[in-house]
């Protein structure tokens, strides 16, 4: 839970109301301040990470070699249980699966007036498939050899590691802003661990290269930036209307009235 939703004032005092009234907005100002902060680092870092494994890609660095020496260590030392258990995983980073999940919960939001959650979450989710798919039209990096799974599309930057990232990242902002400190740490733990696993799914099923995999992760997480900046700054935009709105003070009735209604 915020700081600013604990000081919130409820009390309709005519003297009181005021002061406790400034001191909500200049605590959710503040609030909001440093999560922009938080998510323009994010995304600066993300966008750096991308570019760097961009760079690697393209001048052919170390990590393009790693990646085929890796993909084949992981192919022989594979297990069949292991990549039935991956193929069941992999499908928390399908694009379809994600638009169904997420439009169920956009749906559910919007119902209780959460309008503005419901959005950013399409928006995560959309956009960060639509621009990865460019993307790998972009590059036209072919899938590696050795896979369990064959797919016809390029490779990189993973299209599960970035749409899993954006929407799992989004999610976990949405819900842990709302949410107790150890309940947020646990969403976004959960989060993490999703992520996670959804990359080395790719990589276990061999459908991806490492390299693709950390593209993809950085590309969905400065997307999920990106959109969550512009949904705290439109928050932050509608806060003074939401503070001044609650607990306003009762308006005086009409004396002329009051004495028509006598008698």
């Amino acid at each position: 839970m915020s700081v600013a939703a604990a000081v919130e004032p409820r009390s309709t005092s005519p003297v009181r109301q005021p002061r406790a009234q400034r001191l909500y907005r200049w605590l959710a100002r503040r609030e909001q301040k440093g999560r922009l902060l938080c998510l323009l680092a994010v995304l600066v870092a993300s966008l750096v990470a991308f570019g760097h494994v961009v760079e690697d890609y393209l001048t052919r660095d170390p990590l393009v070699e790693w990646d085929v020496r890796f993909a084949s260590w992981l192919h022989v030392h594979s297990s069949s249980e292991l990549v039935t258990v991956f193929k069941v995983i992999t499908w928390a980073g399908n694009s379809v699966v994600l638009l169904l999940v997420v439009g169920a919960v956009a749906a559910i939001l919007a119902r209780r007036g959460r309008t503005q959650d419901a959005a950013v979450l399409v928006l995560a989710l959309v956009g960060a498939g639509v621009l990865n798919s460019l993307l790998k039209l972009l590059f036209q990096r072919p899938r590696p050899e050795l896979a369990f799974v064959h797919l016809e599309t390029y490779s990189f930057p993973s299209g599960h590691a970035a749409v899993a990232t954006a929407t799992f990242a989004t999610l976990a902002f949405v819900i842990g802003q709302r949410a107790r400190p150890r309940q947020a740490l646990a969403v976004g733990a959960a989060a993490v661990a999703l992520i996670l696993l959804v990359g080395f799914s790719r990589l276990y099923l061999g459908v991806h290269y490492l390299s693709d995999v950390l593209a993809g992760t950085s590309f969905g997480l400065a997307w999920a930036s990106l959109c969550l900046i512009a949904y705290t700054l439109w928050g932050d935009r509608r806060l003074p209307l939401r503070a001044s709105g609650r607990g306003r003070r009762a308006r005086p009735r009409d004396p002329s009235r009051a004495r028509s209604g006598t008698g």
